[in-house]
């Protein structure tokens, strides 16, 4: 069975298609960051998720509730503002734009 989308959970998505074939985490996060540092000054990543992985921050279950996983409730939690996804939320930044 197909894992849902996500995208009716983001918050404020930001969406990058890339074709590049050696993409991985690093490279990524340097995509997300460099994205929203051009729409925000001073962006603090609070979660991540990575689907090739199935890795994520926070990953702990307390985090998690009504449903949805541990690191988008958490961002939640934290009033984060702003989401970048990568290649159809392949790999997923959360940021705090906002003091």
């Amino acid at each position: 069975m197909a894992k849902a989308p996500l995208k009716y959970q983001l918050i404020n998505p930001v969406k990058i298609r890339t074709e590049a074939q050696d993409l991985d985490f690093p490279a990524a996060q340097s995509m997300a960051d460099e994205k929203v540092k051009s729409l925000c000054p001073d962006p603090m990543l609070i979660s991540w998720y990575d689907a090739t992985t199935g890795e994520s921050h926070p990953n702990k279950s307390e985090c998690g509730g009504a449903g949805k996983p541990a690191w988008l409730n958490y961002a939640q939690s934290r009033n984060c503002d702003m989401t970048v996804d990568i290649n159809d939320e392949q790999f997923v930044f959360i940021y705090l734009t906002q003091p």
